[in-house]
């Protein structure tokens, strides 16, 4: 272990070495010729060969030979330290390359390198909400967050082949879907993934109508309720869904579903809030439920007709077209961020950007 350990100190000197033989040349022929030995030793180490050289004991000796003098009787205890240091070393250098190589995957799969908590990689290209539930920290649970860890890695590693892959938005559309606008066969078709509560899906809701990505493609939607993050995203999506078992209404500009959304997201209460922030932080699901309903009525249903939808949205039936949806994003798009967009024969993850 020694040997090894001293390999990567030597290995991390042997970088800033043309800088140590301006300053001193004979350290930095210590340090190379050091550096020699050590790769000799772990190159037999590798091959499961008994290392023949004395590499280990003069790293040791290199570090006792003040303290056999003076202290004879710190030998042994410092010698066991200078070992469990190695093993120390050792570790964190396989740790430090398992998290670069997973970083690495992650951020050419997903646009990110933290796929959990993809606001905090600094590589990220674009803004997004996390579809992962809050990670548990290391102090909290150790043994379930390296297994989280290593599973994330592993579906990090068995996503690279969607990054590859040529994409075609008519793969993942939900069941019977709605489009912004009607539907015009010499247009491609897109398809956005959102969650209404989330913010960012809103900025890019917003920038797609301003930038006139609406006009220019079939947008259909799929909602995606991020698991325990916003208070009634569900809800509403169950509402979406809901709308959506019912014919759209003939008066209306585009069907309901979208018509929902573009509230939320464009839409602000009596008081001055806009209604996403509303859904999220002021609404209880009794009032969130008159709300929808309100705006059902708004949008031209009758009576009978709201109370046919609110059937639905509690309905097994509803619940499992969600939950379909969830099985979508999660298995077959396998984003680990929205808003999503698929459009162009690609994935984009992310903010929407004009």
């Amino acid at each position: 272990m020694v040997c090894i350990a001293a390999f990567i100190v030597l290995a991390i000197c042997v970088l800033s070495l043309p800088i140590i033989r301006i300053f001193n040349k004979k350290a930095a022929d210590s340090i190379w010729k050091l550096f020699k030995k050590s790769t000799y030793c772990v190159s037999r180490r590798a091959t499961f060969r008994k290392c023949d050289s004395t590499f280990k004991d003069d790293v040791k000796n290199s570090i006792l030979r003040k303290v056999v003098i003076k202290h004879p009787t710190w030998v042994k205890p410092l010698s066991a330290i200078i070992e469990i240091v190695s093993v120390l070393i050792i570790f964190i250098t396989i740790w430090s390359l398992l998290v670069g190589v997973k970083s690495l995957i992650s951020l050419y799969v997903y646009d990110t390198c933290n796929p959990s908590q993809p606001s905090a990689c600094a590589l990220s290209t674009s803004e997004s909400c996390s579809i992962d539930s809050q990670p548990i920290s290391f102090f909290e649970n150790p043994f379930q967050w390296t297994g989280n860890w290593f599973i994330e890695f592993g579906g990090a590693i068995a996503a690279i082949p969607t990054r590859m892959r040529t994409w075609d938005a008519r793969d993942f559309l939900p069941e019977n879907p709605s489009y912004f606008n009607k539907y015009d066969a010499s247009k491609p078709i897109a398809l956005d993934v959102m969650d209404p509560g989330c913010i960012i899906c809103r900025r890019s809701y917003i920038a797609q109508k301003e930038s006139g990505f609406m006009d220019k493609y079939n947008v259909a939607m799929l909602v995606y309720p991020i698991r325990d993050r916003f208070a009634n995203s569900h809800l509403i999506s169950r509402y979406i869904e809901a709308a959506r078992l019912l014919n759209p209404l003939d008066s209306a500009i585009r069907p309901v579903d979208w018509l929902i959304i573009d509230r939320i997201f464009t839409g602000n209460t009596t008081d001055g809030d806009n209604f996403q922030n509303a859904f999220n932080y002021t609404y209880t699901d009794a009032t969130a439920r008159k709300v929808l309903n309100d705006w059902l009525t708004d949008f031209g249903y009758t009576d009978q007709e709201v109370v046919e939808i609110i059937k639905l949205v509690d309905s097994n039936q509803v619940k499992k077209i969600v939950n379909k949806n969830r099985d979508i994003v999660d298995n077959k798009i396998r984003t680990k961020k929205i808003p999503t967009m698929i459009y162009n024969n690609r994935r984009h993850d992310g903010l929407f950007e004009k």
